[in-house]
C-alpha cells in the first residue's frame, strides 16, 4: 500500500516584514534575525520519514525572502541533493518580489508559489494597512505577469468578513490572480497570552469568526459574484469542489505526514504550530529526527486527530469532506462546522440541478 504525501514545511526564519496581528509567531521570534544553519535542515531532511512516498517541502517564515537570494538558492539546493524526488514551493507574503525570487520560482518550484492575504488586521512594520495592501497586489501582480502562479489564501478573519463578500470581489477582480482559496482564521495572539492545550498537546485554538458567518460568507460571494468571477478566469477551489470526491481544499488528518522545522531546530507537526511550544516533539540539536518522530505527543495527537471525526461520521458529506482543518474544533456552537456543511449541501444541490 502507498504511503500517503509527506509535507514538510520549513521556516528558514522566523523574521517578517510585515505585521499581522493574529499572526502565529511570537512578536519576540518575528523581529529575531533568525537563519536556519545548513547542518539543521540536513538533520531534518535525513529519515526514513521521506521516503518511498511523495514529498513537498515547503519553505516558510516568517518572511523566507528575507534570507535573501544566496541563502534561499543554497537551501534549495540541499534539499534537492538530499531529496531529489521531492517537490519544492514557498509561501510568501508578496510585500517584496524580487526578480531573483520569479527566477528561482520557475528553476526551483515549477512556477509555483503560495501568498497568503486578508481585508483586514494585516499591516507594513511602519503600521500602515494601507502601504501593506499596495505592495501585496503589487507583488501578486508581479508574480502573475512573470508566469508564476500564485495562489492566494484568503484568510476569513472577522474583519475581511466584516467588509464583506463585495470588497474581497472588487479586489480580487482588480489582480491579475486566477487562483484563490480560502481558510478558516485563528486568533492566535489570544491563545499565546493564555494558551490551553488538550492531554494530547493538541492546542485548543480560538476563531475570530464562526463557522456560520465563515459559510454564509463565501455562499453570498458565490452567489453575488460567482458568475462575474468565473467569466474573468477566476476559480475559487472550496467553491468548485465535487461532493462525491475528495475534498483537497482543507489540511485534513495532518498530524502523521506533517513536519515543520523553526531555524532553531525545534520541529513540530501543523506548521500552524510554529511557535506553540507544547506542541513541539524536539529540538534536533539533541536527538535525530527518526527520535522525534516516536515522540509520545506525536502518537497522541495522531489518536486525538482521528477521535475528533467522531462526530462527523453521521454527516452525510463526511466520506469526501473528511471533517476540515484538523487544527480546529468540528463546531463552534453556531449551528455549523468546520468542513461547511452547508456549502456541501449547496454544492450537492447544484449538482444535482445541473
Amino acid at each position: 500500500m502507498a504511503r500517503s504525501e509527506a509535507v514538510g514545511f520549513i521556516n528558514v526564519t522566523r523574521q517578517c516584514n510585515v505585521d499581522c496581528k493574529r499572526c502565529y509567531l511570537t512578536e519576540a521570534n518575528r523581529v529575531a534575525g533568525e537563519r536556519l544553519p545548513t547542518y539543521t535542515l540536513k538533520a531534518f531532511l535525513t529519515s526514513d520519514f521521506w521516503a518511498d512516498r511523495p514529498v513537498t517541502l515547503i519553505w516558510e517564515g516568517g518572511e523566507p525572502t528575507i534570507v535573501g537570494p544566496s541563502r534561499m538558492q543554497l537551501y534549495v539546493d540541499q534539499a534537492r541533493g538530499l531529496l531529489p524526488h521531492a517537490s519544492q514551493t514557498m509561501v510568501t507574503n508578496c510585500f517584496s518580489v524580487p526578480n531573483w525570487l520569479i527566477d528561482l520560482s520557475h528553476s526551483a518550484f515549477n512556477g509555483q508559489v503560495e501568498t497568503t492575504f486578508a481585508l483586514g488586521h494585516k499591516f507594513s512594520l511602519s503600521g500602515s494597512e494601507d502601504l501593506y495592501t499596495r505592495r501585496f497586489l503589487t507583488g501578486l501582480n508581479r508574480f502573475w505577469d512573470a508566469g508564476v502562479v500564485c495562489t492566494v489564501n484568503v484568510e476569513l478573519n472577522s474583519e475581511t468578513i466584516k467588509r464583506g463578500p463585495t470588497a474581497l470581489a472588487e479586489l480580487m477582480l482588480s489582480t491579475k490572480a486566477k487562483v484563490w482559496e480560502f481558510d478558516i482564521s485563528v486568533d492566535f495572539r489570544t491563545f499565546l497570552a493564555e494558551p490551553i492545550y488538550q492531554a494530547s498537546s493538541a492546542p485548543e485554538l480560538p476563531l475570530t469568526a464562526s463557522y456560520a458567518a465563515v459559510w454564509t460568507f463565501l455562499h453570498t460571494l458565490e452567489a453575488t459574484h460567482g458568475r462575474q468571477l468565473r467569466d474573468a478566469g477566476i476559480t475559487i477551489g472550496a467553491l468548485e469542489q465535487v461532493a462525491g470526491e475528495a475534498n483537497n481544499q482543507f489540511n485534513v488528518l495532518s498530524e502523521d505526514r506533517f513536519l515543520t522545522l523553526n531555524p532553531d531546530g525545534s520541529v513540530t507537526t501543523n506548521p500552524l504550530y510554529s511557535d506553540l511550544e507544547g506542541t513541539f516533539l524536539g529540538n534536533l540539536q539533541d536527538a535525530p529526527l527518526d527520535e522525534l518522530l516516536s515522540s509520545p505527543r506525536r502518537l497522541a495527537r495522531v489518536i486525538a486527530e482521528r477521535r475528533r471525526l467522531l462526530p462527523c461520521r453521521s454527516c452525510p458529506h463526511f466520506s469526501y469532506c473528511s471533517g476540515g482543518p484538523a487544527h480546529v474544533p468540528v463546531t463552534d456552537g453556531s449551528g455549523e462546522c468546520a468542513g461547511g456543511k452547508r456549502m456541501w449541501d449547496l454544492l450537492l444541490e447544484k449538482m444535482h440541478c445541473a
